[in-house]
């Protein structure tokens, strides 16, 4: 699978991640809304949320083989993130943490740590927003098919059509279910235009606002780690 193509994917999936959030953060179906209506309620319903942790595990089909990933994130407002990446091939996970001033990678099997300065951004949860729901109402028709469970937790299912424009021509079908309860996406599919299934995302383990404290974004440097500073 092409970089080009993998990006496309991903920006699809982040780009209903928020379109969905948007239309069940009021509770309501309406199609006819505006986006910036749509974006208001998103944010009104997205400020609840202070931390939230998962693992995602993800499967890149081509063809008959399936290419796969996992990664656990730990997440609190307004700029604390912790990931764990299991990559193919390799035994131990990579791990990535943002404690709000630096950006710390660990990659255990050269024991080599990455530092980076970050720069003030805004916070995580809400930059973009209204943009990004907008240019997805634009590109996408999306319709609910129903309700479904997924791990003991009732979730809508919706399904995401490109329109048919120049743009989108390149653009994939998509399914995703979203947690009744927490408004957080459970699980994505993507389909091509032959109506083959391309990518399929899982979260496990979801938990929301249960008080993630400060201490779980401290990077502790491993005995003997190479440390290498970038500006």
């Amino acid at each position: 699978m092409s970089n080009v193509r993998i990006k496309k994917i991903l920006k699809s999936m982040l780009l209903l991640t928020f379109i969905t959030l948007a239309l069940f953060a009021s509770g309501c179906t309406e199609k006819d809304l505006g986006a910036e209506e749509i974006a208001s309620r998103m944010l009104e319903k997205q400020d609840s949320i202070q931390d939230y942790s998962y693992t995602m595990h993800t499967a890149y089909y081509v063809g008959e083989k399936a290419i796969e990933s996992e990664f656990k994130t730990i997440y609190k407002k307004p700029y604390m993130i912790k990931n764990f990446i299991q990559e193919p091939g390799k035994e131990e996970e990579t791990l990535v943490l943002s404690d709000g001033e630096f950006r710390w990678m660990y990659a255990p099997d050269t024991n080599t740590v990455m530092k980076t300065r970050l720069s003030k951004t805004p916070e995580l949860t809400k930059s973009d927003y209204l943009t990004l729901a907008g240019i997805t109402l634009n590109d996408t028709n999306v319709s609910l098919l129903g309700l479904e469970e997924i791990d003991s937790r009732e979730t809508y299912l919706l399904k995401a059509v490109p329109k048919e424009t120049e743009e989108n021509a390149a653009q994939y079908d998509t399914k995703i279910w979203i947690d009744k309860e927490t408004w957080m996406p459970l699980k994505y599919e993507l389909y091509d235009s032959s109506g083959n299934l391309t990518v399929r995302t899982e979260i496990y383990d979801l938990k929301v606002n249960s008080g993630i404290p400060d201490s779980e974004f401290v990077f502790n440097i491993p005995d003997g780690a190479e440390i290498k500073t970038i500006d």
